[in-house]
């Protein structure tokens, strides 16, 4: 039997929990989906996960689909379950069509045996192609995939941490990762805390932009979550430990994640940051005095983040209103944040025509309403969305209303 923690059979599951009855309802399992309730999230779970074979039901098909993020829960005895590979299988399909967010817990296993198909995962599924099912090279490139993926290790046993830090660490994850359209911003505080900063945070936050800053000890989950930094490199930026360790780590997922980084250069020129000169050669020479061993690692960042294209605010009587240049800004975040959600489904073949002739009617000057007529399944909700990304940057306020 499938179980939702919500009773609303409208409300949209927002995580899809997939592992292994037998190896951790009883235990972490149930601690974690406990976890999850309590922070209001709505979870879809088999409750009972019976085997059905190898083909995953169309109501657990569905379930995933319209889930925003799947957690994996891989356990010693997951591969050597039918149902759970399909659920797998399926999770991982959507990862790549739809850019649905998977994160696989390896939970007292080894990653590298996930991903290679090796210690005890070899013999599941050596078992699974000696009864022949057609769907065997399917999962095992699926778990193989799932393997490469970042996500949490729990080992177990008395060097790791107990469980219930790990299960914290996940829900905070977890409910970052939901939140749409996230902006992580970089600053030193008594530079710009008071003016430039604060008034373009209210600027994005007044868009409906979730920015994440000041998160203290969580800036790295907040950055990993994340799709676009804004790091505001002013006068005294350098001689922060902090904000050079924040730096450091958007840099890092710029390469592993492709994060979208924004340089904003406020009253500070970009060559002395590329070179790291100027009022900065001070700064780094006073960390690298203090012998601490993260300043080649943060001089490497900060000279790389000053090769990026991004805003020059040089200041004086010359120079623009920071309100114009903070304008700027939000309409770069926006459009970068659009086409950045944007699904794989909107590149279908013919979508732009379509999209073009929707347009050229909201354009008329008497147009208030207008709707899409089709049967189900031909991608009026997909032209709509799309329609919806090109246009809402051009409007304070908006919102996208899906199966109402």
């Amino acid at each position: 039997m499938a179980s939702s923690s919500s009773s609303s059979p409208q409300m949209k599951h927002q995580v899809f929990l997939s592992f292994r009855g037998e190896d951790t309802r009883h235990n972490f399992t149930t601690h974690l989906l406990k976890a999850l309730k309590r922070k209001g999230l709505d979870v879809f779970f088999d409750e009972e996960k019976l085997e059905r074979g190898e083909e995953l039901s169309p109501s657990l098909s569905r379930a995933i689909a319209a889930s925003n993020l799947s957690v994996i829960i891989l356990s010693p005895d997951y591969a050597s379950s039918k149902s759970c590979l399909a659920e797998l299988s399926d999770i991982m399909d959507r990862k790549i069509n739809e850019q649905h967010t998977v994160l696989p817990i390896f939970y007292h296993v080894d990653p590298s045996d996930v991903q290679n198909l090796g210690g005890i995962f070899k013999a599941p599924f050596d078992e699974h192609e000696s009864k022949g099912p057609d769907q065997v090279q399917r999962w095992k490139a699926a778990f193989t995939r799932v393997g490469k993926l970042e996500g949490r290790h729990i080992q177990g046993g008395e060097f790791d941490r107990p469980e219930t830090e790990h299960i914290e660490d996940i829900i905070e994850y977890v409910v970052l990762k939901l939140m749409k359209h996230q902006v992580f911003m970089s600053f030193r505080g008594e530079d710009t805390g008071l003016n430039f900063t604060a008034h373009l945070l209210k600027a994005l936050e007044d868009r409906g932009i979730n920015v994440f800053s000041d998160t203290g000890e969580q800036f790295s989950q907040a950055i990993s979550v994340s799709n676009l930094s804004i790091i505001v490199l002013s006068v005294n930026y350098a001689s922060s430990k902090s904000c050079l360790v924040e730096l450091s780590d958007i840099m890092d997922r710029k390469d592993k994640q492709a994060q979208i980084i924004l340089p904003i250069f406020y009253h500070v020129d970009p060559s002395d940051v590329r070179n790291v000169g100027g009022s900065f050669e001070a700064s780094f020479d006073d960390h690298e005095s203090k012998g601490l061993d993260q300043v080649q690692k943060w001089k490497k960042a900060f000279a790389r983040v000053g090769k990026l294209k991004g805003w020059h605010i040089e200041g004086g009587k010359f120079d623009r209103a920071d309100t114009e240049y903070i304008k700027d800004v939000i309409e770069y975040v926006i459009r970068k944040l659009n086409r950045k959600s944007r699904s794989v489904s909107e590149e279908w073949v013919g979508i732009d025509d379509q999209k073009k002739v929707i347009l050229g009617l909201i354009e008329q000057q008497d147009s208030r309403v207008i709707g899409l007529w089709g049967m189900g399944g031909i991608g009026k909700t997909t032209l709509a969305q799309a329609v919806y990304n090109e246009i809402s940057p051009k409007f304070q306020s908006h919102f996208f209303l899906q199966n109402c």
